[in-house]
């Protein structure tokens, strides 16, 4: 990651408590010791109140950002039942915290997430049994940036290249201290059972495999980066005036890039995107249809907000 500011660098740490977020921290508070001229540094720690846990979580966070003398944001969260229900414990409470982390973050500032190569295999694995396409399979990447409660926020994941052992074994070598999530030991949860279980397995089958995993992601995220690009090219040969895609140019395009330039179209606007079942079932409706008129409806799940993709005679428009 290299920047070239012409003022401090504001670098803010999603701060849970654990050991990963601790080491994060720690290593940055002593860059930023060094080169204080580079960067400002803070924590933001967002309490969900979803475990007896997060109180004990929250003590620490404080004391331990007050010990480094460092700024510390605590933001309370309420996930209602209903989300919880529709998305499962996990992808509930991430989405609030980043909406947490969307209303507090300083302008331009850098969000620095402390996930290791371990949640990078995890989250690939995850994707995969889920039948997830490259966008999935690609998992997280070091930098990325996200549209959140319409800000786009820059997400920095300095730690990705190392392991949960290495980040383990400096945590012990600087004596620090840390509070263990009671539910990273609950094998019910998908990637508690994947860390668990099948990880053993899988490096016992073949020395190095967390390496070689991780490099074929990284391959992985190549592949979509060059797709990603062919996409863009031919979703800007597609746009009309207003935000809007020409039919007859986009079905001159393969099926699959069709589909790939209507999920980008989508992105842009910020409207969820379709399955991709779904998808390939309007495309092959909108290639049918006799009529000029088509829609389909879309809605993020948790979301009484719906999107509409309307067709009309020759382009295709988004609607709320």
């Amino acid at each position: 990651m290299s920047f070239s500011p012409q003022a401090p660098l504001s670098l803010v740490v999603g701060y849970s408590g654990g050991l990963d977020s601790t080491v994060l921290l720690h290593l940055m508070r002593r860059m930023q010791q060094r080169l204080p001229q580079l960067f400002t540094l803070s924590a933001i720690h967002v309490h969900h109140g979803l475990q007896p846990a997060a109180d004990a979580f929250k003590s620490h966070a404080v004391a331990f950002c007050h010990a480094l003398g460092l700024p510390l944001q605590v933001m309370h969260v309420a996930i209602p039942e209903t989300e919880l229900g529709q998305l499962g414990l996990e992808a509930a409470a991430r989405r609030h915290r980043y909406q947490a982390f969307a209303k507090c973050l300083p302008p331009a500032a850098v969000l620095l997430l402390a996930h290791h190569r371990d949640d990078l295999i995890e989250t690939a694995l995850l994707q995969w049994i889920r039948g997830a396409g490259l966008e999935g399979l690609s998992a997280m990447t070091r930098l990325s940036t996200a549209d959140i409660e319409g800000r786009q926020i820059t997400r920095w994941r300095p730690l990705l290249d190392h392991s949960r052992q290495a980040l383990l074994d400096y945590a012990q070598s600087e004596g620090l201290r840390w509070v263990e999530d009671p539910s990273n030991a609950d094998r019910s949860l998908a990637r508690n059972r994947i860390r668990h279980e099948v990880m053993p397995v899988l490096r016992s089958i073949r020395e190095g495999a967390d390496s070689a995993m991780s490099r074929s992601i990284s391959h992985l995220q190549t592949a979509r980066d060059l797709l990603e690009l062919v996409t863009d090219q031919a979703l800007e040969q597609s746009r009309l005036p207003g935000g809007m895609l020409n039919v007859e140019l986009l079905f001159m395009q393969d099926e699959a890039l069709a589909a790939r330039i209507i999920r980008g179209w989508l992105k842009h606007h910020g409207a969820p995107t379709p399955p991709t079942r779904r998808l390939t079932e309007f495309l092959r409706q909108l290639r049918e249809a006799r009529e000029p008129f088509a829609q389909m409806d879309l809605s993020e799940p948790g979301s009484a907000e719906i999107w509409h993709v309307v067709r009309e005679r020759g382009h295709l428009r988004i609607a709320r």
